[in-house]
């Protein structure tokens, strides 16, 4: 029997590998052994929902008590440096948003002038170098131990304990597999560790994987994104159900509308503004709360009874912003967008899940008041976020006439815009034909050579 680390440190793991065939595949392995290392805090909550007794008896859950490399001075410089050293179109665009609002001139040029430095392969490889050599080691060191595993699958390449992990195999020698969480991931930070082989969910992050990480071509694997398989197999529920569970008038239109957030705008008064608006349609708005997260300013007033609300993640409560999504949560989104006529939202990945089920997408930047790109919050600087608005997929919409034009003309033609969203599944779902949870399965087992 062989062993296989597989991190779910980050709360989205639980849905993007876990809750998918991609776990079950390997738990039908019986010369195969699942650890699947979670927060300390979270273990109870992954032994009940995968682990013992329902797994076979293959799957062990192993806490960890994260992030002690950044309390470290030379785990919290890398893993800083690892951005601020990076240079992208996102990385520049963070450094002159955080300018804007601390004017500290002197770290926005030396973070500036590091930028510099790291397009350079020979640079960035020194910087693995360094990191692999002066960050904190052996924190895994007594899991190794007690397990001996025969690889490790990082699910989320970029986090600081998936770094800390594979650190510890590379040092021990143990083969490493790794995957791109999600489609931002490229742009956000230097790749501190090279995986052996590294999975990538489109053409868009293997393309971003070359030219801005140097990683060999030739260790890339294409395989698209497991969590997605679910969502091509249609509603998890009948029109009916769906819309007497969120009590719904299933006679009129369902607008979609997903905030994105506190966490991107100093002052989020955007959600509340968009939603504010959106009470005004003759139409169902079903407001899906960022997973895990509160939107304040929305919390605070009366809405009408066409409007209805799910918040996703089970939370922690002992430890706010921690949370995990749960398969019912999943299950409430897929239906969410088959049942929409509109999908309105901010700078989210919510444009793409909208994308991939062809439906129509406004992405809202509509305050109340003039602002600056700068006051509007960073979601709209991101590079990513800049190639999505390039495909013409979805409807920039920053003033109150132009998100109702938006709303009302796609209401009447669901087909506008169709070879743009097109052009996003294109980019970043060539492989959406529901097998993508059998192909990472089997790069992990062809991987682990059993």
């Amino acid at each position: 029997m062989r062993t296989l680390f597989i991190t779910s440190f980050h709360a989205h793991i639980s849905r993007n590998i876990l809750a998918t065939p991609v776990l079950s595949i390997l738990k039908s392995r019986q010369d195969l052994r699942l650890v699947i290392l979670v927060p300390d805090y979270k273990v109870s909550y992954f032994e009940e929902n995968f682990g013992p007794p329902a797994s076979g008896g293959n799957v062990l859950i192993e806490g960890f008590k994260t992030y002690q490399p950044s309390k470290t001075w030379t785990g919290l410089f890398f893993k800083r440096f690892s951005r601020t050293f990076f240079n992208t179109g996102t990385t520049r665009a963070k450094r002159r948003w955080k300018y804007y609002w601390d004017r500290k001139l002197w770290y926005f040029l030396l973070s500036g002038s590091a930028g510099f430095f790291g397009r350079s392969f020979s640079v960035q490889k020194l910087v693995r170098s360094l990191d692999l050599k002066f960050s904190p080691k052996g924190l895994f060191y007594p899991l190794f131990e007690k397990y001996k595993p025969a690889a490790v699958f990082s699910t989320d390449i970029h986090n600081e304990n998936d770094v800390a992990l594979m650190q510890d195999a590379r040092r021990l020698g143990i083969p490493i597999l790794g995957m791109w969480r999600s489609w931002d991931n490229p742009t956000q930070q230097m790749l501190r560790v090279f995986p052996d082989k590294l999975l990538c969910g489109s053409p868009e992050l293997k393309k971003e994987t070359l030219k801005l990480h140097y990683y060999p071509e030739e260790k890339i694997v294409l395989t698209g994104h497991p969590h997605y398989d679910r969502y091509l197999k249609g509603p998890i529920r009948s029109r009916a159900e769906f819309f007497s569970h969120f009590k719904l008038d299933p006679r009129k239109k369902l607008i979609l509308f997903a905030p994105g957030g506190d966490k991107i705008i100093k002052h989020n008064d955007l959600d509340l503004n968009v939603l504010k608006i959106l009470s005004e349609a003759d139409a169902n708005i079903l407001v899906r709360y960022p997973p895990g997260e509160d939107v304040k300013l929305l919390e605070g007033e009366k809405w009408p009874s066409k409007i209805s609300f799910d918040k996703p993640g089970f939370r922690f409560g002992s430890r706010p912003g921690e949370f995990v999504i749960r398969k019912e949560d999943d299950d409430n989104f897929i239906d969410e967008l088959y049942y929409s006529n509109v999908v309105v939202t901010g700078p989210t990945s919510v444009c793409l899940d909208a994308a991939l089920l062809d439906k129509p997408v406004i992405v809202a930047d509509v305050y109340p008041t003039p602002r600056n790109i700068y006051q509007k919050g960073w979601g709209f600087l991101l590079e990513h976020i800049h190639k999505l608005l390039e495909t013409k997929g979805v409807w920039y919409a920053d003033t109150r006439e132009e998100f109702l034009k938006a709303v009302e003309s796609y209401f009447q033609n669901p087909a506008l815009h169709k070879e743009g969203r097109a052009e996003i599944r294109k980019k970043w779902f060539s492989l959406s034909d529901g097998r993508a949870s059998e192909r990472v399965a089997r790069e992990l087992i062809d991987f682990l050579k059993i």
